[in-house]
């Protein structure tokens, strides 16, 4: 019996699962229904017979669950297979036909390319057809002669880039340690005359780019090594080929001014020693654009000195101005906020400026999860696709958000010290720091000591109750529970119910399940909604706080109401604006005098920093310094108050804000600064004569 692609990952989740596996979570996480799990188990089980091991079991309202015997032995088993069939998925079949191309060391034609994804004739045109279309946006053509086969023409460093993307695409997890990693689920799968690399020489990589780490004074995250080995070596088959990357005479200049390349220099030096395939000098430059372009931990030392460091540092310390501006937040620990995303930025500016897009797994649910601070910071990555010359993508602005969500989260939380755990995390600085923040949410009573990388780990010893990693490790005696760097709903309440029951702390419902509470109350009662039920079950048992309405934030029209507005003809000065702005939220109780006099305060101390467009201003305090409740107002000048003599600081529109906390505000806030980054909006509103007139501007955002 063979295991397809979903039969594995299923496998997989429940080597990884410490208690039992509900089989909704598999449907949800798979998006398939209940009877395609039931099938797929079926193949499970039988494979599990062939190895002399038992089956899943299922238990009722509890979920799914491996026999330890069977976890004990599942990897030996598969290690000593000689042939395992994987069943890839349209994506990652397209993606391995193009580092095939891209590798050959033979001619391939239909039938060789048939055999190495393992569908059918039709199937494989199909992928073809797709790949044609995908390529030119690599500026890369897939032609076919009779003699060659199948080729990808064009320039080299378009396919240099074709092979980092397609990578990403076939080895989302580039891990190979495991034994159910898709890396050696590829090498076992096929013969020896269809590797394009064994596990030896990306070990061999691996080792030689781990030592550069001393001379660099970093610390690469764990999936930027695994991922820098598999590039390295790809890019070594085509050198071997004779294929060369050619560099632009004033970029070589650029790149030889830096530490990366002397330790470029290094890694070449030994790969020559180890693999006999000789690196000229532009080479040598190439991979030192990829140390450029990737994440580390940590980096021993300060910003370096060099113009390009000190360019980026500027970048970032206006994109946080800006953010600050646009978010109406203000960071305390802001410097090391500032130090922590240039470590971010740093390999962003150069993933950019050479082309080298990666897939972030975690970007679409960036995306949905933080939809307003996403756009926010859209709007300030400006200033680094100023400086590059070249567009932001949506990954890596979403790598960026999850540095400004962390920090919001992070700031003012203080958990209480009662159990200490650890977090392992394979994705660098910001994945660990946003998984850190869910995490303190969920267990306000875990004292989190620490984020750090699998080497660390192994390195170091443990002094903790329990370790949370994103991936698999060898355990050390304490319970280790296995998520994703981004949590949903059903995975929170799974945890929640699992650390609970490893630590024994929730007593007589030590062993409870949602679906277990469900058939005790359909066996009392009628359920007429059970899918809304079960949705308010595991809120209650996964959030803090008690359940209750759900908190959606307000929109902007449900803040600024008719009432909240004004519209003047003029005022003497920009102190009278803001207290004549502030006015309808002081005669509803929601900011108190102090709010007003501070936000006067703050502008005299850091000038106006609150005008945020062309004539249009937020000035905001802090929630502490007088906000009673959330709320917004809005004062329309039809001429100008100056808020100082400099040119662009003459305001029409004045919007005050009363936040009650970093997050609740924001979806109006969103809406808002769209609304006010439509120069024909701007323009309708410099002409108003009436309250009425401005709602409708509101109604339509």
């Amino acid at each position: 019996m063979s295991l397809d692609q979903r039969s594995t990952f299923i496998l997989t989740q429940l080597l990884h699962a410490r208690s039992y596996l509900p089989i909704q979570e598999l449907t949800q996480k798979l998006n398939v229904s209940r009877r395609t799990v039931y099938n797929d188990l079926e193949k499970i089980n039988s494979w599990l017979e062939e190895q002399g091991l038992k089956a899943v079991y299922k238990v009722r309202s509890q979920g799914l669950i491996l026999d330890e015997r069977a976890k004990e032995e599942i990897p030996t088993k598969l290690r000593s297979l000689k042939s395992w069939h994987y069943e890839y998925s349209a994506q990652e079949r397209k993606a391995w036909v193009v580092i095939y191309l891209l590798t050959r060391l033979e001619p391939l034609f239909l039938e060789h390319l048939m055999d190495r994804t393992g569908v059918s004739r039709n199937t494989t045109i199909d992928d073809i057809k797709c790949l044609k279309d995908e390529l030119n946006n690599f500026h890369l053509a897939l032609e076919f002669e009779r003699k060659d086969g199948y080729t990808i023409s064009g320039d080299e460093t378009d396919k240099r880039k074709a092979i980092v993307y397609y990578l990403s695409q076939a080895l989302p997890q580039q891990n190979w340690e495991t034994e159910l990693s898709p890396i050696r689920i590829f090498l076992r799968t096929k013969r020896d005359n269809g590797r394009i690399f064994t596990i030896e020489e990306l070990q061999k990589v691996y080792d030689v780019i781990s030592e550069s780490e001393k001379d660099l004074k970093i610390q690469y995250t764990d999936d930027v090594l695994h991922n820098l080995s598999l590039r390295f070596l790809l890019f070594m088959k085509r050198v071997a080929k004779g294929k060369f990357i050619k560099v632009h005479p004033l970029e070589k200049q650029v790149l030889k001014g830096t530490k990366e390349y002397e330790a470029a220099k290094v890694m070449s030096f030994k790969l020559e020693q180890a693999f006999g395939v000789h690196y000229p000098d532009e080479e040598v430059l190439y991979l030192t654009t990829h140390i450029l372009s990737s994440k580390i931990n940590y980096a021993n030392g300060e910003i370096e000195s060099r113009k390009e460091s000190q360019e980026l540092t500027h970048i970032v310390t206006s994109m946080v101005d800006d953010f600050q501006k646009y978010a109406c937040v203000v960071f305390e620990e802001r410097e090391l906020l500032e130090k922590n995303l240039f470590f971010h930025i740093k390999p962003a500016f150069y993933r950019v400026k050479y082309g080298l897009e990666v897939e972030n797994s975690i970007a679409e649910s960036i995306k949905t999860s933080y939809p307003e601070l996403f756009l926010l910071t859209r709007k300030v990555v400006h200033y680094l696709e100023r400086y590059v010359g070249k567009n932001v993508n949506d990954n890596e602005v979403a790598f960026i958000t999850m540095h400004f969500v962390g920090w919001m989260r992070r700031e003012g939380t203080i958990p209480t010290k009662r159990k200490k755990a650890l977090i392992v995390c394979a994705n660098g600085v910001g994945t660990s720091q946003f998984l850190k923040n869910q995490l303190e949410d969920l267990f306000p009573a875990v004292d989190i000591i620490k984020t750090c990388s699998i080497r660390e780990y192994e390195k170091t010893p443990v002094d903790v109750d329990f370790i949370i990693s994103t991936t698999s490790i060898p355990e050390k005696n304490v319970p280790i529970f296995i998520v994703n760097p981004i949590l949903t709903e059903t995975e929170k309440e799974r945890l929640l119910k699992s650390v609970h029951v490893a630590l024994d702390e929730l007593g007589a419902m030590k062993g409870y399940s949602i679906e277990g509470l469900m058939d005790v109350i359909k066996r009392h009662g009628n359920v007429d909604d059970e899918k809304a039920l079960y949705q308010d079950l595991r809120r209650f048992f996964t959030q803090p706080t008690p359940i209750g309405p759900k908190q959606e934030k307000p929109k902007l029209n449900q803040l600024l109401t008719e009432d909240m507005i004004q519209l003047r003809e003029q005022v003497t000065h920009w102190q009278e604006a803001i207290q004549l702005a502030a006015k309808p939220l002081l005669l509803k109780g929601m900011v108190t005098e102090s709010y007003v006099k501070k936000m006067i305060k703050n502008i005299e101390k850091f000038g106006p920093y609150m005008i945020i467009a062309p004539h249009f201003a937020i000035p905001h305090a802090k929630p502490e310094d007088g906000v009673r409740q959330l709320g917004m107002s809005l004062l329309w000048l039809k001429k100008p108050v100056m808020f100082s003599s400099q040119k662009g600081h003459d305001v029409h529109v004045i919007v005050v804000l009363a936040s009650i906390d970093s997050d609740k505000h924001l979806k109006a806030l969103s809406q808002l600064t769209h609304l006010m980054s439509k120069k024909e909006t701007m323009k309708t509103l410099m002409t108003v004569h009436s309250k009425q007139t401005v709602m409708q501007m509101i109604d339509a955002t």
